[in-house]
């Protein structure tokens, strides 16, 4: 859960007190005054991931995942009419915001960047910098219950809700990379003894011909492992693996007598 205001992110102490749960574990709870008044203030109410407690809005993260072959989860919004959630922005996944009740414009910038990740790299980029690389307006969209809207990976965007209210769920894909694959390689080198010996100091001329042998040595065992049709193999089984299974919904069994 999280609540924002004017695009920055209320902490946990503004609207959270310090309690005992029902397991007596003590930590910082969402307090219902203080949550109502920051909302009062104009502030909007993220939900994170919603689909584990929906079967509906679980069945659309399923029609995804399967789709696209990738990892989603979904969150809730609720926003406030001219009171902005999120300054201009991309998100480091594919998405899909889908409208559930009252109506929201969007801005779609023509600035797009190139294939960010969940990385510092393209984490805590200070805002200036974002709407410099945004670009002007490409397109407004006015998002009404049931219209779907995809996001691309990169895309800048913001997004304000013209009704007195707004719900939307977006749902997050991130899909399997390249760099998928080079963590998959490091687990699979463990087995290789020769990418668990030092490396040589190279030290003079016999020291980096020592060096240069051993580099040399693992890259075409590297080489042999993932070319060709067992590197192919290797990548169609990351692909396949990537997304998990399907869940099987739970539901309480009914012992009612018929």
């Amino acid at each position: 859960m999280a609540i924002v205001l004017d695009g920055q992110r209320a902490p946990a102490g503004a609207y959270c007190s310090q309690a005992v749960n029902r397991s007596k574990t003590p930590g910082m709870y969402p307090d219902q005054k203080r949550v109502k008044e920051l909302l009062r203030q104009g502030a909007s109410l993220v939900l994170d991931d919603v689909h584990t407690l929906a079967p509906a809005i679980d069945r659309i993260a399923g029609e995804i995942r399967r789709a696209l072959n990738g990892r989603v989860a979904s969150n809730l919004y609720y926003s406030q009419q001219q009171r902005q959630a999120f300054k201009s922005h991309y998100d480091r996944h594919e998405v899909f915001a889908l409208q559930v009740h009252g109506e929201k414009r969007w801005k779609i910038y023509k600035g797009r960047a190139d294939a960010p990740i969940e990385h510092p790299r393209f984490l805590n980029i200070p805002q200036a910098e974002y709407d410099r690389m945004k670009g002007d307006v490409d397109r407004e969209i006015v998002m009404k219950p049931g219209d779907v809207l995809y996001m691309p990976r990169g895309q800048f965007h913001d997004a304000l809700a013209s009704s007195s209210d707004s719900l939307h769920i977006t749902f997050s894909c991130v899909v399997p990379m390249g760099l998928n694959l080079v963590q998959d390689m490091v687990l699979r080198l463990i087995d290789e003894p020769s990418f668990r010996q030092d490396l040589p100091r190279g030290d003079g001329m016999v020291g980096q011909a020592a060096l240069k042998a051993h580099v040399d040595g693992m890259i075409a065992r590297l080489s042999e492992i993932y070319s060709g049709e067992n590197g192919l193999k290797i990548a169609n089984q990351l692909i396949k693996g990537f997304s998990g299974e399907d869940r099987e919904p739970f539901d309480i069994p009914n012992h009612r007598k018929r």
